[in-house]
């Protein structure tokens, strides 16, 4: 099994999340990050879905995508053709102020910083790849995470090439 990031751009209407979210459930895939948002084009969102599937499941979900009306374009794509993100805010015990000092270096030395200071806790903020996020928690883990969230991955193509672009709308949308 693979991992791979399928980027999907669609017309934004109601239920259009519920029918490729459905696909993926129907085709019995796990979705391990989806992250929505808009784009440059008025009336088009991306998709952005992380999944472990093999090449062919891949391929014909990628197939199956295409017959959900509002999908305009489908990319999937391989780890090494992208450059990709995530945020992660941790709220991280502090009981005095030499943790709250082990609690910022430890965080400076990981690339985080520190975003909000409680009372008794720091929110520590990390922009990074899913391994630099886990590496970060299991080092203030021992400290005691209060809460923790993480963002689904962002990405985009390495090089020159763009997936994005215009996409031409049905006449009743313009």
């Amino acid at each position: 099994m693979n991992t791979y990031t399928i980027i999907i751009f669609a017309e934004n209407r109601p239920g259009v999340l519920y029918r490729i979210a459905d696909l993926f459930l129907r085709r019995k895939i796990n979705i391990e990050s989806l992250t929505v948002s808009e784009t440059e084009n008025a009336g088009i969102s991306r998709f952005t879905i992380v999944v472990k599937v093999d090449q062919i499941v891949i391929e014909k979900t990628v197939k199956q995508l295409y017959r959900i009306i509002e999908v305009v374009k489908v990319f999937e794509t391989v780890d090494e053709e992208l450059v990709f993100k995530e945020v992660a805010l941790i709220k991280v015990s502090t009981k005095n102020s030499d943790q709250r000092k082990q609690v910022n270096d430890t965080a400076s030395l990981c690339g985080a910083i520190i975003s909000y200071i409680g009372v008794d806790f720091l929110t520590v903020e990390k922009t990074g790849s899913e391994e630099d996020i886990n590496s970060l928690y299991e080092l203030l883990r021992t400290f005691g995470i209060r809460e923790f969230v993480r963002s689904g991955r962002i990405a985009l193509l390495k090089g020159d090439k763009k997936i994005g672009g215009k996409f031409n709308l049905k006449e009743e949308e313009k």
